[in-house]
C-alpha cells in the first residue's frame, strides 16, 4: 500500500470508524441517522415494507448526493491560481511537537457553568475585524478597519489602573467601569506596486505565544510579519501568494508554521523558517471565513486535523499528513441557508461546531457521519452566530449573534432539559461580533465587535469579561 493511500486509510478510520476497507461511503451514509445514533440494516425493499423502500431510497440519495459534493470539490480544487515554491517548505506541524499550553485554573475546567461579567471596556472608534492574545493573555492585539495594529496592557487593565469616564460608562452595563490601557501601536503598511507604504485595514491576526512576532493579513493578499518584542512594529517580511484579502490566519501548535485563508478560496500552509509554502489545501468554493487546528495532547507528535470553513457554509476537514488527499466534508443541513462565518473544536477534539445564519449551531462528531449529530437553536430573533468558543470545562460553548453573546450548556442535567439550555452574557447587543477570545485558563474572556470585511453592522465595542466557575 502507498503512504499517500495509508494515510486515507488512517484518515478514515478515525472520522467514520471501522475498516476503510470494508465500509465505503455509502455504507457510512446508510448506517447513520441525523440524530447521531446507529440503526440496524434494514431487509431489501419489498411491496409489503413501502417504510424500508422509503428509507432505502432517502438513504441512496444523500449517498449520491456526497459523492456528487466530492467531484465538485475535486473539480475546484483545480482552478486555484496559487504558485507553489520549489522547494517547499516543511510542514512543521506534522514534524513538531505543540507547545504546551497552561492549564485550566483550579476549580474552572470540572464546573457545571460559568458566570461571565463585563468589567471592562476598550475604547476604539473603528470596527474590530481580529483580536489575538499572548498564551498568558498579558498582551492583546487588535486590528480593523483604521488600518493600525494595537497593543493593550490587558494586567494593567484588568487591574484597573485606568477608569472610564461618566460618559464613556453610559453606552455599557453598570459593571463596566475599567478602561481599556493602550501600550503601543504601529502602521499596518503595506507597499503597493511602485513601492510606496500605504495604510491597509487588517483583516486577520495573530501573535506568538511569547509576543516575540505578530502576522496580520492585508487587503492586497499580503501577510505581514511584524517583531513585536524587540522593535516593535518593524515590517520583517511581506509573504505574498493569495490574490485577494487574507481573512483567517492561525499559527501552528508548534509555533513554526502558519496556516491562512484568503478571499481568493485558498488555505495555505507557510514554513515561517524559511517564509515558503508548505502546502496548498484546495476545494472550498468561497471566501475562508474560519481556520482551526484540532486539540492535541502536547505530549502527542500525532498530526492534528485542520479545520476550514467558508462563508458559504462549507466546513472541510484535512488530513495534513496525507499529500494530496480530498477533504472530509461536513453537509449543509436541508434548508439550512448556505454561509458559516466561525467554526471550532470541543475541547477534546472529537466533535466541531459550526455557526449558521439561521439562528442555530451545528454540532458534528467525528466518527458519526457528515450530517449534524444535533442542532442548536437560538432564539428566533437572535440574528446570524458570527462567532464561536468553547470554554475550558468542555460542555460551555460560547455563541455570539447580532442581538446577544449566549453561553450554552452542551450537557444540561435530566432534570433541567426542559429548561433553557442557555444564559445570555451582558455586554453586546446589536453588531456583529468578529471574535471571541478565551484565555488558557479560562478567567478572562475578550469580545471585538466589526463586520470583517463582509455583510453585517458594527458598534465599534471591545469588552473585557472576568469569568467565575459556578458549580
Amino acid at each position: 500500500m502507498s503512504e499517500a493511500a495509508f494515510n486515507d486509510d488512517l484518515l478514515e478510520k478515525e472520522l467514520f470508524g471501522g475498516d476503510s476497507d470494508e465500509l465505503d461511503m455509502d455504507d457510512m451514509m446508510g448506517m447513520v441517522s441525523l440524530d447521531g445514533g446507529a440503526r440496524t440494516a434494514d431487509p431489501a425493499p419489498g411491496a409489503e415494507d413501502k417504510a424500508a423502500s422509503a428509507e432505502d431510497k432517502a438513504a441512496s440519495a444523500e449517498a449520491v448526493e456526497a459523492k456528487v459534493e466530492e467531484a465538485r470539490l475535486q473539480a475546484q480544487a483545480q482552478r486555484l491560481d496559487i504558485d507553489m515554491d520549489d522547494p517547499p517548505g516543511e510542514l512543521t506541524a506534522a514534524e513538531r511537537s505543540p507547545r504546551a499550553r497552561a492549564p485550566v485554573a483550579a476549580g474552572y475546567g470540572a464546573c457545571r457553568a460559568y458566570d461571565i461579567l463585563p468589567t471592562m471596556a476598550f475604547i476604539n472608534p473603528h470596527q474590530i475585524h481580529a483580536a489575538a492574545a499572548v498564551a498568558n493573555a498579558r498582551w492583546v492585539f487588535t486590528g480593523g478597519e483604521d488600518g493600525y495594529v494595537k497593543r493593550w496592557d490587558f494586567n494593567a487593565t484588568v487591574n484597573g489602573k485606568q477608569l472610564l469616564t461618566l460618559g464613556q460608562r453610559h453606552a455599557h452595563v453598570d459593571s463596566v467601569a475599567k478602561a481599556g490601557v493602550m501600550a503601543a501601536y504601529w502602521d499596518h503598511s503595506d507597499v503597493n506596486d511602485a513601492g510606496a507604504d500605504v495604510l491597509s485595514p487588517v483583516y486577520s491576526l495573530d501573535v506568538h505565544s511569547q509576543a516575540a512576532w505578530l502576522v496580520s493579513g492585508m487587503r492586497s493578499g499580503a501577510i505581514g510579519l511584524w517583531s513585536v518584542r524587540y522593535d516593535e512594529g518593524r515590517r520583517i517580511e511581506l509573504l505574498r501568494k493569495h490574490k485577494k484579502p487574507v481573512s483567517v490566519l492561525r499559527i501552528s501548535p508548534d509555533e513554526f508554521g502558519l496556516v491562512s485563508g484568503s478571499w481568493d478560496r485558498a488555505v495555505l500552509y507557510w514554513d515561517l523558517n524559511v517564509g515558503r509554502l508548505a502546502r496548498a489545501f484546495s476545494g472550498h468554493t468561497s471566501q475562508i471565513s474560519s481556520v482551526e487546528f484540532q486539540p492535541t495532547n502536547t505530549e502527542s507528535r500525532a498530526t492534528p486535523l485542520l479545520l476550514t470553513a467558508s462563508i458559504d457554509g462549507q466546513c472541510l476537514l484535512w488530513d495534513m499528513r496525507a499529500p494530496h488527499a480530498l477533504p472530509q466534508h461536513f453537509l449543509l443541513p436541508k434548508k439550512t441557508p448556505p454561509w458559516a462565518t466561525s467554526a471550532c473544536w470541543s475541547r477534546d477534539g472529537r466533535r466541531v461546531y459550526v455557526g449558521r445564519r439561521n439562528n442555530s449551531v451545528d454540532e458534528y462528531e467525528l466518527g458519526m457521519g457528515p450530517q449534524p449529530t444535533r442542532t442548536l437553536k437560538l432564539p428566533m430573533n437572535s440574528g446570524p452566530v458570527t462567532a464561536l468558543a468553547m470554554m475550558g470545562n468542555g460542555r460551555s460553548l460560547i455563541c455570539a449573534s447580532t442581538d446577544n453573546v449566549r453561553m450554552w450548556d452542551l450537557e444540561p442535567p435530566p432534570d433541567r432539559r426542559a429548561a433553557v439550555p442557555f444564559q445570555i452574557i451582558p455586554g453586546h447587543h446589536g453588531g456583529s461580533i468578529s471574535s471571541i477570545l478565551v484565555d488558557e485558563t479560562s478567567r478572562y474572556m475578550l469580545t471585538t465587535s466589526g463586520n470583517r470585511g463582509w455583510d453585517g453592522s458594527s458598534n465599534n465595542v471591545f469588552l473585557g469579561y472576568e469569568v467565575s466557575p459556578v458549580d
